[in-house]
């Protein structure tokens, strides 16, 4: 008689579920319950880095990534369970790193290397429990992560973009015919007929440079396929975005000239849209270049022939 094998069980859906409820459960614990961050050391990981989403640290953004990339995560989920599961043992090696990370940070009162943690850990958990084709679906939306991580120094790298805006609009406006002189992060008129402006954190272009690079990276990542590509419209985003800032300064400039009060109050709140369009729009077109080629820029236009006139007699 031919031995038969047992048939192979799949695993409980229930006991599966339970199993990433306790983990969840457990990772909330120690990154949105245990506190020592903070000026009164009693913030967790993730307390404190809401905290950090404001204005002056122009991380306003911080709640619409985690919007955006839970739609990511729900956008990759046919993909993810499509894909056969085959666990690997590696991964652990991953939740691991995550743990250091965690630890090195809460020793060192360092949040952000805590908040790095984060990722690694789900990663992690998902190569060991369904395998590493599953878990590539995953590197996306969890790489969303950097961009709700406050950055060290972003007041300095505001400062220096202070400086090449006024710089621009200086050099811009003396070769369009327009007499100005530079002062720090002044340009100012020295007849004094339309003003003295003075280029501000909010005209730096910081927080265009900021949304402009979270919007390249998304759509860079979901348009096209090629890692050379994304290379190209990622490194193309930071300075298209300071050439748009530093031609919106500009504008300001010319416009102060025909009317001072317009362009301090209307064309100031409102140029900076149209600036951020056409960056959005300088990097649409460079996109489209990469994946059509140029032919795609020409006008679609379709000839026909018409036919000869009858005369009505």
């Amino acid at each position: 008689m031919a031995a038969t094998s047992s048939p192979q069980t799949e695993p409980s859906p229930t006991l599966e579920r339970g199993s990433w409820i306790v983990l969840s459960l457990i990772l909330l614990f120690f990154f949105a319950w245990m506190g020592k961050f903070g000026p009164s050391g009693t913030q967790s990981t993730f307390t404190w880095l809401e905290s950090n989403w404001t204005k002056e640290n122009n991380y306003e953004h911080g709640w619409l990534v985690v919007v955006l990339s839970g739609w990511l995560f729900w956008r990759a989920r046919p993909g993810f369970l499509a894909e056969k599961i085959q666990p690997a043992p590696l991964g652990l090696a991953f939740v691991v790193f995550g743990v250091l990370l965690f630890v090195g940070g809460w020793r060192l009162i360092q949040p952000r290397i805590n908040a790095v943690a984060w990722p690694f850990f789900w990663y992690g958990a998902v190569v060991y429990f369904y395998g590493w084709r599953r878990a590539r679906h995953l590197i996306f939306p969890l790489s969303m992560m950097a961009f709700v991580i406050t950055v060290p120094g972003f007041q300095q790298m505001t400062t220096g973009l202070q400086i090449i805006a006024t710089k621009m609009a200086y050099f811009a406006t003396n070769f369009l015919g327009m007499k100005t002189a530079l002062a720090g992060n002044r340009v100012y008129d020295p007849s004094g007929n339309w003003g003295n402006w003075e280029i501000d954190e909010g005209c730096s272009g910081i927080r265009s440079v900021v949304a402009l690079t979270l919007v390249t990276y998304v759509y860079g990542m979901i348009a096209h396929r090629k890692w050379s590509e994304r290379l190209v419209i990622f490194a193309a985003c930071i300075p298209i975005a300071i050439l748009a800032n530093a031609v919106r300064v500009t504008s300001i400039l010319i416009v102060a000239r025909i009317d001072v009060d317009f362009a301090k109050k209307t064309w100031h709140d409102y140029s900076g849209f149209m600036s951020f369009g056409a960056a959005l729009s300088l990097l649409m077109v460079l996109s489209t270049v990469m994946r059509h080629g140029v032919k795609a820029l020409r006008p679609k236009v379709k000839v026909t022939k018409v036919g000869e006139s009858i005369p009505i007699s």
